[in-house]
């Protein structure tokens, strides 16, 4: 059975997991905006940035620094509360691992081999640098965004359509 917490053999690579750098740990759930950006700066050398990250994702871990993103980012992306609930945003999400644009993103619904109750999850994977996330939230944020891009470009070309034979009846 998938379990993301029995995939936790990364943090021991982690920057912030070297002695030399014990005395940060407590930056990552800093309020002082100085002690985020330097934590944040350390995830960004770190070799295992792209596991931590997806593993905050996967576990909706909504506050702190997590693979170079702080907890507003985390939220943004997972399209969720400071509570943790889903809640529409006017940005829909990036890819949080090289700012791709929404339109970058792919969803899809991957099979969970032993899933038990959930035998199916879904996936964000951004076609860019093909990071991958699995939550329900962002998916519904993505189509949510694909969704309102689609009405976008049918109302332009409804009213280009109109506009035309506007024009036409006109001459």
């Amino acid at each position: 059975m998938w379990n993301p917490a029995d995939n936790l053999k990364w943090q021991k690579d982690a920057e912030c997991a070297k002695p030399a750098n014990k005395k940060y740990v407590d930056w990552f759930f800093s309020k002082k905006p100085e002690e985020k950006y330097a934590a944040k700066n350390l995830c960004y050398s770190c070799p295992v940035r792209s596991e931590c990250l997806q593993w905050s994702l996967e576990n909706k871990q909504i506050w702190g620094v997590w693979g170079g993103k702080d907890e507003v980012e985390i939220r943004r992306t997972l399209s969720v509360s400071y509570k943790g609930e889903e809640a529409r945003r006017r940005r829909y999400p990036n890819c949080p691992y090289c700012n791709a644009r929404p339109f970058q993103l792919e969803t899809r619904i991957e099979n969970v081999p032993g899933g038990g109750r959930w035998k199916t999850a879904k996936v964000v994977v951004c076609s860019e640098c093909n990071f991958s996330w699995r939550s329900r939230t962002s998916v519904n944020a993505i189509e949510a965004y694909k969704q309102m891009r689609s009405d976008r470009i049918a109302r332009r070309e409804r009213d280009k359509t109109k506009r035309r034979r506007t024009r036409k009846k006109a001459t």
